[in-house]
């Protein structure tokens, strides 16, 4: 007899792909995409672009939306983003400076359907 893993719990906790090489469209929508400089210099400006569902569209209706995205570089919360369900879509560009070095930016967003997704990248701070 086949036993079925249980449904898994999106309000628990923070969700993520359980493999990254192979998501499913859950994750491909909720996973908040972060473009930026591999490498940026410590205390100078620099862009950084987050897209929920930059894989799969994320939609964003009445009753199905992201509620915010947090923007972190390592554990240091740095902004967020609040968003609407019908006037907004769930992408933002921020102009950030880093006064240390860290090792990764993370955006954490909340789908009112589906829990807290992280998405991160790695990054570089020069001296």
């Amino acid at each position: 007899m086949k036993v079925e893993s249980p449904q898994r719990d999106l309000f628990a906790g923070v969700n993520q792909a359980r493999d990254p090489t192979n998501a499913t469209d859950l994750e491909r929508r909720h996973i908040p995409g972060i473009e930026a400089p591999g490498t940026v210099e410590q205390g100078k400006p620099f862009q950084v672009a987050v897209k929920v569902g930059a894989m799969l569209p994320h939609p964003s209706e009445r009753h199905h939306f992201i509620e915010f995205i947090d923007f972190y570089a390592d554990q240091t919360f740095l902004a967020r983003i609040a968003l609407t369900a019908t006037g907004t879509r769930p992408a933002a560009m921020l102009t950030i400076c880093l006064a240390r070095p860290v090792q990764r930016l993370r955006a954490m967003a909340r789908c009112n359907v589906h829990g807290i997704w992280v998405g991160q990248t790695p990054i570089t701070v020069t001296e």
